[in-house]
């Protein structure tokens, strides 16, 4: 599928996002004001609804630089951190953070900050390294509401997870045709697929070894959508679900078509994040 697009799924709310182009070897950049508005899409598609405190660790993040505003999503990881996509941080100068519950605009606690930082090799283009973290202003109080998602432990280095359900969440898009960002938070599950066949869509630029994809488990239109972007892919371990992958992207053909949506591999870069953080990782 030589010339499909990737498309970051963060959601602007008073701004139009650039978008990249994704040939099978090749990216090129389209300037922002030549992307056409029905190239403006975001949300968990064909979603399930998520019930209260299923998860936690689930954050809405509202990025800002000066009048724009974007919608991303997050991952609380530790009482004074975030992860994220480096796309929902990079150029932005200030987010408020929404915790601890389903319903968008009814957080159960809201900070504010200004602290991030974002992978130093993030290329904007091919999202690779498509990682950041954002500092809170203060330690979070843990509770049913609000609590911390688990990173996985080095080990999961080694692991491909191919044809492994996960789960996505997040307040993005419902479907292509929708207009605004979901205002409760919505959930899917998907099938990580592998490199080699996700490369057939994207080209090996885009789609690295620190890069994951996956497209619906039950049916093809199951997927992220823009508003989605930084936030979690989680799958169960035991009794406790362990974070992944982040959300990076989507293909500009749409997010129902059933083209593979792209994660960052948390694996990948967890001696970043403890560098960053001070968060000990589980060998």
């Amino acid at each position: 599928m030589s010339g499909s697009m990737i498309l970051k799924i963060s959601s602007v709310l008073l701004s139009v996002l650039s978008l990249a182009i994704a040939a099978t070897h090749d990216v090129v950049p389209i300037p922002r004001k030549n992307v056409p508005d029905r190239h403006v899409l975001s949300k968990i598609v064909n979603g399930r609804q998520a019930e209260p405190n299923q998860f936690p660790w689930q954050v809405s993040i509202r990025a800002t630089l000066g009048n724009s505003v974007t919608v991303c999503g997050g991952s609380l990881i530790a009482p004074e951190w975030i992860l994220t996509a480096a796309h929902c941080a990079k150029d932005y100068t200030g987010f408020q953070i929404g915790f601890g519950s389903i319903h968008l605009n009814v957080p159960r606690l809201t900070m504010s900050t200004v602290t991030k930082v974002v992978h130093p090799n993030f290329d904007p283009v091919r999202l690779n390294n498509d990682v950041a973290v954002i500092k809170l202003p203060s330690r979070v109080s843990f509770s049913n509401e609000i609590s911390a998602v688990r990173l996985p432990p080095l080990s999961y280095s080694r692991r491909t997870f191919q044809y492994t359900l996960a789960l996505v969440s997040g307040f993005g898009r419902t479907s292509d045709a929708s207009q605004s960002i979901s205002s409760t938070l919505k959930y899917e599950n998907l099938k990580i697929i592998s490199n080699a066949e996700c490369s057939t869509v994207y080209g090996s630029s885009v789609i690295l070894n620190s890069t994951m994809c996956a497209i619906g488990y039950e049916r093809n239109n199951q997927n992220v959508c823009q508003g989605d972007s930084g936030g979690p892919m989680v799958v169960k371990d035991n009794d406790s679900y362990v974070q992944i992958g982040i959300v990076s992207f989507v293909s500009n053909r749409g997010c129902s078509t059933g083209d593979p949506s792209g994660y960052i591999r948390t694996a990948s870069f967890l001696p970043w994040i403890a560098e960053q953080t001070g968060i000990r990782i589980e060998p």
